[in-house]
């Protein structure tokens, strides 16, 4: 994927600590129901174990930019695993409730800093062009969690307890911290933000009152209370907004959700996590508690959906790469909304395989929408706003699994309320569970009607319809678009190439860069002559005062450093997070691009394969012929 040997390290470790933590939270679904009975609570309690869990990551994950700015990136990860490790010791020796809740919210706290390490981490080291399947294999390894989990949890319950599933959560996640001892290493180049604790106290106070009260709105005694509560978050979680809008450095950068696109995909996003989290804690619950069956087929059942449903992000971010979102959105779309009907036509005389396969195509369905929505997001942004927006994003996830896990389960008592006794447990059971799948199919209907109405592929802006005519001067009968100023023949450097010869060809053609390009015309780096400079002079350059590169030439330790350089890739120098444009934009957009970012030129690309570059010194070109066309 043309990260280095240090990245790919980096990334590897990342993502199995990922996958713990996800496997993490979906080993406890199926384990809720004999929780329930061990230490005797019932449903709207049990719930906080999976909603608060998502409550606090949705706290801090704002943090995460404070803390990539301020911590090395290695102690993060280690610190965060670290902290995962006690709290899953405090929750395989918990004596009652209350002590597993509080183990359960130091492994959120550390799955706050872990996961959006991982995606950050691939949305900036990635092209634009290839997110989409880069993100796809991500997901897929790390989609490889829920489908784990919820089988092994279910045998692990059966034949020993629910407390094996954190002794195991233990045990790997002290063999992921010596892996990271040996092979986590410190990315570089996040901005340093400050700390602003009243952010943090309201974001926090928002969340809490917000999903007490919706928790709480079917089983309290005084259901106006939980309305106010509802309503007072809201208006807390306003007062975070306007802060961070004023804030010069915010803890969330909540600007970017004025790019209409990103606003949209996020909030899709939202619902799309209070489906997936909502009916992975209901769906056990109404086998179990209904149906009288038992965790270990619980977890079975829904091992299908969890495998296909990884699989088929793969699939999706491919096919966003390729063709787009609309396409692979809609279809998503109606493959969700199939699978909330069926979730709507459960009984008690539903085989269990019927219900398995509606659970594998309702996940099919949401991994369809998740991968192409996150990447047709983030695509809308500048890359120096990725970071906010994936702060945003994983925020917002954790969000919808809070909310939509409160909303679901707080559905299983409304018959209850509405008076629905004389009848045994596991029918009231089934009552309340039917009336939750009813609630996750009105989830669901938002969902594809958000998708039908705003979720559209970005077209290029229409050229003009004589543009065949040769005698047309861009610029002056027609706007400018890439195409007319870029260089279509411009060198490039192979895979292999080394930096040897990368510095003869750069000095034949006078250019102080180079795309490196694949057979298959991606673009997997840049090297410009201050990619070599900055490697020849990383410890020189602090002594010298100007731009004395003779006199840092004739070092010592610079000539050797040079000799050992020449024959390394010039792959292993070159920036990864490559800045390009798209052939068709218009060429406005692209001269804002150079201005902006303070760079000399950028590769072009058309479908996400390369074509030419763009420099300053093309548009200076292209202005003089336009000059003299004037004239």
């Amino acid at each position: 994927m043309g990260l280095t040997k240090q990245q790919m390290q980096m990334v590897t470790v990342l993502v199995i600590g990922a996958f713990l933590v996800v496997l993490n939270q979906t080993l406890l679904t199926p384990a809720l129901p004999t929780i329930m009975d061990h230490l005797n609570v019932g449903a709207t309690t049990v719930q906080w174990l999976t909603s608060g869990y998502s409550l606090v990551e949705a706290v801090i994950i704002p943090l995460n930019a404070y803390f990539l700015g301020r911590f090395a990136t290695r102690r993060i990860f280690l610190g965060g695993m670290g902290l995962f490790a006690v709290g899953s010791t405090l929750c395989a020796a918990a004596p009652s409730f209350a002590f597993l809740m509080a183990g359960r919210i130091c492994q959120a706290c550390a799955t706050g800093v872990v996961m959006p390490s991982v995606f950050a981490l691939v949305l900036l080291v990635f092209p634009k062009e290839r997110r989409g399947s880069a993100m796809g294999i991500i997901g897929l390894i790390v989609s490889f969690a829920p489908a784990v989990g919820p089988s092994l949890s279910g045998m692990l319950v059966d034949s020993i307890g629910w407390r094996a599933l954190f002794v195991t959560v233990v045990i790997l996640a002290a063999a992921i911290l010596v892996m990271g001892f040996f092979m986590m290493r410190n990315f570089e180049g996040f901005a340093r933000t400050s700390f602003d604790g009243l952010s943090v106290v309201l974001l926090a106070l928002g969340m809490v009152a917000m999903l007490y009260g919706l928790s709480t709105f079917t089983s309290s005694a005084l259901p106006a209370l939980s309305v106010a509560l509802m309503v007072a978050g809201a208006a807390v979680l306003a007062l975070f907004a306007r802060r961070q809008m004023r804030l010069k450095v915010p803890v969330l950068k909540v600007s970017v959700l004025k790019n209409r696109q990103f606003r949209i995909a996020s909030l899709i996003i939202i619902v799309l996590e209070a489906v997936l989290i909502g009916s992975g804690v209901i769906v056990p619950m109404y086998l179990q508690n209904a149906l009288g069956d038992t965790a270990t087929m619980s977890g079975l059942i829904m091992f299908p959906g969890a495998a296909l449903g990884a699989f088929c992000g793969l699939l999706a971010g491919r096919i966003f790469d390729a063709r787009g979102v609309r396409g692979v959105a809609v279809t998503g779309a109606i493959v969700l909304l199939v699978g909330g009907a069926g979730y709507a036509t459960f009984s008690p005389s539903t085989p269990v395989l019927v219900i398995c396969l509606v659970y594998t195509i309702a996940c099919l369905g949401v991994q369809c929408l998740i991968t192409p929505l996150n990447t047709w997001g983030f695509n809308a942004l500048p890359n120096d706003e990725i970071p906010h927006g994936n702060a945003i994003v994983s925020a917002f996830e954790q969000i919808g699994a809070s909310l939509g896990t409160a909303f679901v389960v707080s559905l299983t008592a409304v018959p209850a309320l509405l008076g629905a006794g004389g009848v045994s447990g596991a029918e009231q059971a089934a009552a309340g569970c039917h009336a939750a799948f009813f609630g996750v199919l009105g989830l669901i209907a938002v969902i594809a009607v958000g998708i039908i109405v705003f979720v559209r592929d970005r077209k290029p802006e229409p050229r003009s319809a004589a543009l065949e005519p040769s005698d047309e001067i861009p610029g002056i009968d027609r706007p400018w678009y890439v195409t007319d100023v870029m260089n279509a023949e411009p060198d490039t450097l192979a895979p292999a190439s080394t930096v040897r010869e990368a510095i003869d060809l750069m000095q034949r053609r006078e250019t102080s860069g180079l795309p490196i390009v694949d057979v298959e015309g991606a673009v997997l780096g840049f090297l410009s002559d201050g990619d070599i400079l900055k490697r020849l002079s990383r410890n020189d350059l602090s002594r010298l005062e100007g731009d004395s590169y003779l006199v840092l030439l004739q070092t010592e330790s610079v000539k050797q450093r040079l000799s050992a350089m020449l024959d390394t890739l010039a792959l292993d120098l070159a920036t990864k997070r490559v800045v390009s444009v798209d052939a068709d934009e218009s060429a406005e957009v692209a001269f804002r691009m150079l201005s902006e970012r303070r760079i000399k030129k950028m590769p072009v690309v058309r479908d996400g394969r390369f074509v030419g570059t763009l420099s300053r010194s093309n548009i200076m070109g292209a202005l003089a012929v336009l000059e003299q066309t004037e004239r």
